[in-house]
């Protein structure tokens, strides 16, 4: 995983770097030194982009939306994304797909959960997060209407972590053991482009709409990979 190995992450970073000259030698006039030149002047790092939306029983297609210029499902650009900026483009490695229950749309004090947690979620909420959502439902990504993932099963992400229950299930027993750097996370190869100019769409879609989910309910959708700045033009 990039977040735990340093020789994953940095055959992350060659990779991303081999991607980008390979898409800009051809506007350097095959000159090797200028396009070098030029991919080394876009600051890569390692980077995460956030994008949610929220859960609702009258849908079965949630859209995310990439960048600030564009609109998800739900209509709302929340204070917890972190959107890709037009002028940046990311290499993905690695995404995740959580659910969480905040108590409002401004709400910051919310966890991230890869399951349907009893703890979080009511009881019915619960289920139907782990059933509809997580074990029927898919991710699907558009690109200026060309369909480039087209069935990614929601199932690669529903993880139930181990607790150190000690007492029957509730409040005062401890937590599950989860850790972000990891679960809830997998790999994307080959590897997809975010490109900020670009109109990506990606999008939970659901056999049918779930049958229970609290107002507020979010999906995040988070992708881990490598940034390059200013890397792409805006008209």
């Amino acid at each position: 995983m990039n977040n735990t190995n340093n020789v994953s992450a940095r055959m992350t970073y060659e990779n991303a770097r081999d991607i980008m000259y390979k898409a800009w030698i051809g506007s350097f006039n095959n000159d090797s030194v200028a396009c070098n030149n030029w991919v080394n002047g876009r600051k890569f790092s390692q980077h995460e982009v956030r994008l949610e939306v929220e859960l609702n029983t009258t849908s079965a297609r949630f859209a995310f939306a990439v960048t600030a210029n564009q609109s998800n499902s739900t209509n709302v650009i929340f204070n917890t994304e972190n959107r890709l900026a037009l002028q940046d483009t990311l290499v993905v490695s690695e995404y995740g797909i959580f659910v969480g229950q905040p108590s409002s749309r401004t709400d910051t004090t919310w966890v991230l959960n890869t399951y349907g947690n009893t703890q979080v979620f009511a009881a019915a909420d619960a289920a139907a997060l782990d059933s509809t959502f997580y074990s029927h439902g898919h991710l699907e990504t558009r690109v200026n209407n060309d369909v480039i993932i087209p069935y990614r099963g929601l199932f690669n992400h529903w993880y139930k972590p181990q607790t150190q229950q000690t007492a029957a299930l509730g409040p005062a027993s401890p937590k599950d053991q989860l850790r972000g750097a990891e679960d809830g996370c997998i790999t994307q190869e080959g590897n997809l482009m975010l490109v900020g100019s670009k109109n990506y769409i990606p999008e939970i879609v659901l056999p049918t709409a779930m049958a229970s989910a609290a107002a507020f309910m979010r999906c995040v959708l988070l992708y881990r990979g490598v940034l390059a700045q200013n890397s792409t033009v805006i008209n």
